[in-house]
């Protein structure tokens, strides 16, 4: 799975003109917007000063001046020519804080519209960071989020709704800062909702106001949630492996508090880039999490390139066992909630045991694994618009791979089918016969299937995919589910709209910036509910 940190390679360009100076000195200052461009939008920001500074995030293009440049009091112009882009910008200035302006490329006009992001300093910032719940019961958290030098954005991730955003500073004086938020996770323009913090006139926080212009709500009683006091930093032992996680207890006085394991999925997941906010909320309604570094990641040792999935449910296993003994945890009321990979993973550790209460199973696959890669093929072709007689020839390889992988005979056949994959952009999709390192995790990994694992269960299992899901077929395995011998036992509920991870707006199943709107709406009260039921805490 690949990380969407990857994608923020900052790439930039300035724009110059020795002889240009602003005519409305009130748009001196930092300006972010959305290119439109057809394949994926991209983020640029304007510093607007003596010169002018442009910075994109997915271009990479880079000149020195512009060219033709022009403004008015109401109007600016300029021209981008590089060896591969040549294009005019034209803007029209709505006040001091708004730029509507278009981007001429080619034959094609795209828009790009612009806010100003105002000056805050690390005392704004640090007033906003952390939990927040409002007056009609919603929770938000509000994070730092790096995306370039110039901006002091936050993350806000709204668990009632699912919205993810970045907040842009956009207003501050002695008693308010304002933060907007846009359409899209990173997209600044038309605005969504604003975020302001009320203080007293020496600087203490006083609220939050939540003010939604697509909901038409303001919320004005934002309160922060009382910190988590009882957190602790805990190391499993597995043989000669340490798996280091962090154990948060509720602010609740009680000597049996049940608890969530969360499991991460695949590549390198450890605690701060793992997509573990499906767990975030659950201290404050009652119950214990642990989040853990899976094996040589993070802070826990070991090798992940060698382990196997017996590896991680082993690991996972003496998670269980010493976290039954943890003081205070009530070691009859222990679930798991995994991501992706912990689908193969979580039965495993499962099956041989009875003391587990549920096991929440979001978007982890329960199709074999060689089914698992052909589906995660197939998808990912789809969804990068490649023709069907492209994805036949590449199904066809893949099929003549397993079967290499079965007998180890490199057929005629499948040296045509190498062949002819080898000419074609799909060669990117798949593992080709000489590349060794790919070969041998095939031969570890092709002929697992976790339904026999499933199948020893008896317990409740909540499985989550997303209609739109790249990387495996949600229909497909709601399926399989239904061919198990305890399919009494599972509920599947796969969410409209939604990519590989429950989020809406992704187009190629990454976390791409400038076009996710958030989590799917319903996720975390359907999920917060149901684990609460699990427990005891909802009749």
């Amino acid at each position: 799975m690949r990380n969407f940190f990857v994608f923020l390679i900052i790439s930039f360009f300035s724009l110059q003109n020795a002889n240009a100076q602003w005519l409305n000195e009130n748009l001196e200052g930092k300006w972010i917007g959305t290119v439109d461009f057809e394949l994926y939008p991209d983020l640029v920001f304007v510093n607007i000063d003596s010169v002018i500074k442009v910075k994109l995030f997915y271009h990479q293009e880079e000149t020195e001046k512009v060219e033709n440049y022009k403004e008015t009091s109401d109007s600016l112009t300029f021209q981008i020519d590089t060896p591969s882009m040549a294009a005019t910008y034209k803007g029209e200035i709505l006040n001091d804080s708004t730029i509507m302006g278009k981007l001429e490329v080619g034959f094609k006009t795209i828009n790009c519209n612009l806010i100003r992001v105002a000056s805050i300093d690390i005392n704004d910032m640090g007033s906003l960071l952390g939990f927040f719940s409002f007056e009609d019961g919603r929770i938000i958290q509000i994070e730092p989020f790096y995306i370039d030098g110039t901006t002091h954005p936050l993350r806000v991730l709204d668990f009632y709704n699912g919205k993810q955003r970045i907040l842009y500073p956009i207003y501050k004086d002695k008693n308010r800062v304002t933060f907007a938020a846009g359409p899209k996770m990173a997209t600044s323009y038309p605005t969504d909702f604003h975020i302001t913090l009320f203080r007293n006139d020496a600087g203490e926080a006083l609220r939050l106001q939540y003010d939604s212009f697509t909901e038409g709500t303001s919320l004005k009683e934002g309160k922060r949630l009382q910190e988590l006091a009882n957190i602790k930093e805990i190391t499993v032992k597995n043989k000669d492996i340490d798996i280091e996680g962090t154990l948060t207890y509720p602010n609740i006085d009680h000597n049996k508090i049940p608890l969530v394991i969360f499991v991460p999925g695949a590549g390198p997941q450890f605690r701060g880039n793992m997509f573990d906010e499906y767990v975030r909320t659950l201290p404050y309604y009652g119950i214990a999490t642990f989040v853990y570094d899976k094996r040589g990641c993070g802070l826990s040792t070991g090798d992940i390139k060698s382990a196997d999935f017996n590896d991680l449910a082993s690991d996972l296993t003496q998670i269980i066992n010493k976290l039954k003994k943890a003081k205070h945890i009530d070691a009859d009321r222990i679930g798991l909630v995994g991501f992706d990979q912990a689908g193969y993973v979580m039965p495993i550790a499962a099956s041989e045991r009875d003391d587990l209460k549920f096991i929440v199973n979001i978007s982890g696959s329960v199709s074999s694994f060689a089914d698992q890669e052909k589906q995660a093929l197939e998808q990912r072709l789809r969804a990068d618009q490649f023709t069907q007689f492209d994805i036949d020839l590449t199904l066809k390889y893949q099929n003549l791979l397993m079967k290499y992988l079965e007998d180890g005979q490199k057929t005629p056949e499948l040296t045509e089918a190498e062949k002819a994959i080898l000419v074609t952009p799909m060669t990117e999709y798949v593992t080709t016969l000489d590349e060794e390192d790919y070969i041998q995790w095939w031969k570890r990994y092709y002929k697992f299937d976790a339904k026999p694992y499933w199948e020893k269960l008896n317990i409740p299992v909540l499985t989550y995919y997303g209609e739109f899901d790249n990387i495996l077929n949600p229909t497909l395995n709601e399926e399989r589910i239904k061919t198990f011998s305890n399919t009494q036992n599972f509920e599947t509920k796969i969410m409209k709209k939604s990519n590989h991870f429950i989020i809406q707006g992704g187009k190629r199943g990454d976390v791409q910036l400038t076009e996710i709107e958030g989590y799917h709406p319903f996720l975390f009260k359907d999920l917060n509910e149901w684990i609460g039921m699990q427990m005891g805490l909802i009749k």
